[in-house]
């Protein structure tokens, strides 16, 4: 990755924040800096490449490269956060493609192009999913013709529910049409 000369205020921190990452930091030109990243199986390298590029990466005077040539800047920070994520939670890519290939996935070292191809193929197809709708107590006591749990309390306890809302009870408020 290059980048520099910027008039940007945040440039020093993104100078340091390449130092940081990645000890293969120069200053090719004044002000100009490539930084290298050993792409293999840290997270943290990727990590680190992709803050970077996160700081840099709209900055006119920046270019992201695989080997020699030219690549996405947007698709190299998503390929540095995904590779990250998927090697610390994982320790390798288990980035499931049942919905296609991404760009992302195209500069990214870790990805297995024949585990693309089977799962595009539905051979390691998605788990379904499963929602599971439990009735309550009150519905359930419906449904068998009984009265819901607690209205039987509450009728031998003396209190007597009118058929209609009596004339001298207040008006409900109106609804908040913001809830």
């Amino acid at each position: 990755m290059e980048f520099g000369p910027s008039r940007s205020t945040r440039f020093a921190r993104a100078v340091a924040e390449a130092r940081k990452g990645d000890p293969s930091v120069a200053e090719i030109e004044p002000g100009r800096f490539q930084a290298r990243f050993a792409l293999e199986r840290e997270a943290g390298v990727y990590a680190g490449l992709a803050a970077l590029i996160q700081r840099v990466w709209r900055w006119r005077a920046s270019e992201v490269y695989e080997e020699e040539e030219t690549v996405s800047p947007y698709h190299a920070k998503e390929m540095a956060w995904c590779a990250s994520s998927q090697l610390a939670s994982y320790g390798t890519c288990r980035f499931r493609f049942s919905y296609g290939v991404f760009p992302r996935c195209a500069l990214c070292p870790l990805f297995d192009a024949e585990r693309a191809i089977r799962d595009m193929l539905g051979e390691n197809p998605l788990p379904a999913t499963v929602f599971e709708i439990q009735l309550g107590p009150n519905f359930q006591a419906l449904l068998r013709g009984e009265s819901p749990v607690g209205v039987d309390e509450t009728l031998q306890q003396g209190v007597e529910v009118p058929d209609f809302v009596p004339e001298e009870w207040p008006e409900p408020p109106a609804p908040d049409p913001f809830a």
